[in-house]
């Protein structure tokens, strides 16, 4: 019993999220969380209300295991919903996409002949599950408009400082110059790549040198410096 006892503990333990104040920093433990496909842990990242909506049984059922593995997390960040309260995320809870949005969809077309939004335009994909799925369906604007403040609040893609320190950035990870790519990362994303004796780990080469450099938007400038670098990486070993 007292070994039944220990492993739950321990297990308890492996599952639980570390809480911070900077959302990037739990933003990217959610998202290596979820690329593990432990889903208790990244769910763990959520507040304890969006949390408790998640689970079934103390576990994340499959079919929102597969709403989490559909989020769009490099424009979580940016999202105006998603913010940090008492050290976890807020927001993700409504920005998950509605996978059965095509089978309300099939049921409202058999009670009404016209008027059904497209299960699989934007809007429909986007629609919040729950209470909130039959509110959006019958408002395919909702993500044009949740488009729309995530570009507002992400700032001007075409700025020439950000377009600058983007190339500069990947041209330093193309030629191997750890250095002057970490000199081009905000700081509190820096250290999220560095040992304890605040040199650049092995592991965080590896991943750097496989940064996905297609989805350039989710980078942005702060004081000088690239955040959102981290979501573009892939999850660590």
């Amino acid at each position: 019993m007292g070994l039944l006892v220990a492993c739950a503990t321990s297990n308890k333990e492996v599952s639980q999220a570390p809480r911070s104040d900077d959302l990037l920093e739990l933003l990217t433990g959610f998202g290596e969380s979820l690329s593990k496909r432990n889903f208790t842990k990244a769910v763990d990242y959520m507040v304890p209300e969006e949390k408790a909506l998640m689970l079934e049984g103390g576990v994340v059922p499959p079919e929102k295991q597969k709403m989490l593995m559909a989020l769009p997390l490099q424009r979580l960040i940016r999202s105006p919903a998603v913010r940090v309260e008492n050290g976890h995320i807020a927001g993700i809870y409504g920005l998950l996409p509605n996978l059965k949005q095509g089978e309300a969809t099939a049921n409202m077309a058999s009670n009404e002949s016209s008027g059904v939004p497209d299960s699989s335009s934007p809007s429909a994909a986007a629609a919040p599950q729950g209470p909130m799925a039959s509110e959006a369906a019958v408002a395919p604007s909702q993500e044009d408009d949740m488009a729309a403040s995530m570009a507002a609040s992400a700032g001007n893609p075409n700025d020439p400082q950000l377009k600058s320190a983007v190339n500069k950035f990947f041209s330093a990870v193309n030629r191997k110059n750890w250095s002057g790519a970490l000199a081009m990362i905000n700081e509190n994303e820096r250290k999220l790549l560095l040992d304890d004796k605040g040199r650049l780990k092995e592991s965080s080469k590896h991943r750097l040198a496989q940064i996905d450099q297609k989805n350039r938007e989710a980078l942005t400038l702060q004081d000088g410096k690239l955040t959102g670098v981290t979501l573009l990486l892939p999850s660590a070993d």
